[in-house]
Order: structure tokens, then C-alpha cells, then sequence
């Protein structure tokens, strides 16, 4: 796992989307560096991390899991507060359920529950949000738009320029194992019974998303056993921490501040 590091202080482990790469998140690492460890890692079949074939090696659990543990271990940090969007994410809400000892405190950008996710791509309603999943995963990488076309949505040039030359280091098949091996084929059943979040959380996203519907956050407090806040950002799309950096970055930076026992006395 590549990763990039930066800072001193309480850690913030920054989890990327797709498509995007460990970089996608300087604007809140050059933010947060000077008063927090901040890490970035490029997630497996991403950028300059390894790239395992086999869509098996990209199923959340155990081994994207295990990806973020792997930092933490390789930081000798016992928890961290965690921020993921989209994927990153996605990989955050199981780390939180999986380890909870491991989160200090849980974001999440443009990336519902698993169960709110999973239910919203089941519902025949959605399907103009999802129908790229249903191409990535039938229609493998010929499907897969080119790096120039799936970095066009990074506004600032040098961004972009970076973020197409991590892609072009991205493996493609990697890339499409995320939906391979975490979203079922055909019918999508409900995801079942899972553990409560035990950290305080937040959740982000913006109105204008057009691969998340904003009912998909709804419940989002039912999942988690202690504060939680699920805030809208009108007229935002998916790439909030782009679109909307340094509001992201300070709703971040007081999530974090606050210590998990002020959590506990509000609730």
C-alpha cells in the first residue's frame, strides 16, 4: 500500500472513490497537516499501491479492511478517525462496524450505509443512478472510460493532470473488481442484521449527486449507536471535497476536534 503521510498530531486517515487517488484529498491534507497525522493511500489497484488480479482480492472484507489496518499497523497507531468518500467510504462504515476500536471518529463523503447503499441500487427507481454499475460489472473494462474522461470532473488543471497519471498506473480490471466483488449481480438481497457504528459520525453529501439519490442517507442515524449528523450540501454533486474543499475541510477538522466522550454527553 502506497500512502501518503504528512503532519503530527491526532491521526485522519483519508480513504479515496472512485475515480480518484490518495492526492484527490490535498486540499484537506494541506489544510489539516499542521495539527494532525494526516495519511492518504492510494487503495489497492489504485495509483502506486499493488494491483492483485482477481476480482476476489477487492471484496470489502476481509481485504480492504484489512488494507486500513495495515496503515494503522505500519503507523503504530491503534485508532484513527477516518474519512472515506465514495469507496473510501464504503470501506470506512465496514471498518467502523468490523473494528470499532479502530475509529475514533467516522466521515463519510457521498457514500450511504452498505444497507442504505445496497437497498438504494435494488430499488427500480434508482436505476438512473446506478446503470454505470450494471456497464462496469457486465461490459468489464470496455465500459471503462479513458483517464483523461474519468478525471474530466477535476476542475483545477494540475489536479487533473495529476489524477489522469495515476489512473493511467491504475489497473483497470482492479478498478472494476470494486463493483465485481461488492455488489451483487442481478437481484440485490437486503444485507441482513450488521453491528451498530459505535463512533460519532458524520455523513456528507451533496443534493445534485447523480450516482447517489439523497434517500439513500435516510436512516443513516438507525445505524449507529451513538451522535450522528447527516448534513446536505445544496447544489453539490459527488466530489464534495473538490467542489466544496474548504467547507468539507472544516466540517471535518470539528468533527475530529471534538473528543468521542463529548459525543456521549450530548446523546
Amino acid at each position: 500500500m502506497h500512502y501518503i503521510a504528512a503532519g503530527s498530531g491526532p491521526p485522519i486517515v483519508f480513504l479515496h472513490g472512485f475515480p480518484d487517488h490518495g492526492l484527490g484529498w490535498r486540499r484537506q491534507i494541506e489544510s489539516l497537516c499542521g495539527n494532525y497525522r494526516v495519511l492518504a493511500p492510494d487503495l489497492r489497484g489504485f495509483g502506486l499501491s499493488d494491483r492483485p488480479r482477481g476480482h476476489a482480492n477487492y471484496a470489502l472484507l476481509p481485504n480492504l479492511v484489512q488494507d486500513v489496518l495495515s496503515i494503522l499497523m505500519a503507523e503504530r497507531l491503534s485508532q484513527a478517525s477516518i474519512v472515506g468518500h465514495d469507496w473510501g467510504g464504503t470501506i470506512a462504515w465496514w471498518l467502523a462496524m468490523r473494528v470499532p476500536s479502530a475509529v475514533r471518529h467516522l466521515i463519510t463523503l457521498s457514500s450511504p450505509h452498505p444497507r442504505n447503499y445496497l437497498r438504494a441500487i435494488a430499488d427500480p427507481a434508482n436505476s438512473g443512478y446506478f446503470g454505470y454499475v450494471r456497464r462496469f460489472q457486465e461490459a468489464g473494462v470496455a465500459a471503462l472510460p479513458t483517464p483523461d474522461e474519468l478525471a474530466s470532473w477535476v476542475a483545477d488543471v494540475d489536479d487533473r493532470q495529476a489524477l489522469v497519471a495515476s489512473l493511467r498506473q491504475s489497473d483497470p480490471e482492479a478498478v472494476l473488481n470494486y463493483y465485481r466483488a461488492n455488489i451483487p449481480l442481478g437481484r440485490v438481497p437486503d444485507i441482513g442484521p450488521l453491528p451498530l457504528i459505535r463512533a460519532p459520525t458524520l455523513a456528507l453529501f451533496g443534493t445534485d449527486d447523480p450516482y447517489v439519490p439523497a434517500s439513500a442517507f435516510d436512516g443513516t442515524f438507525r445505524e449507529v449507536d451513538n451522535v450522528s449528523s447527516v448534513l446536505a450540501l445544496p447544489g453539490a454533486g459527488h466530489f464534495i471535497h473538490h467542489q466544496a474543499a474548504a467547507f468539507v475541510t472544516r466540517e471535518i477538522e470539528a468533527w475530529v476536534a471534538q473528543p468521542p466522550s463529548n459525543f456521549r454527553h450530548l446523546a
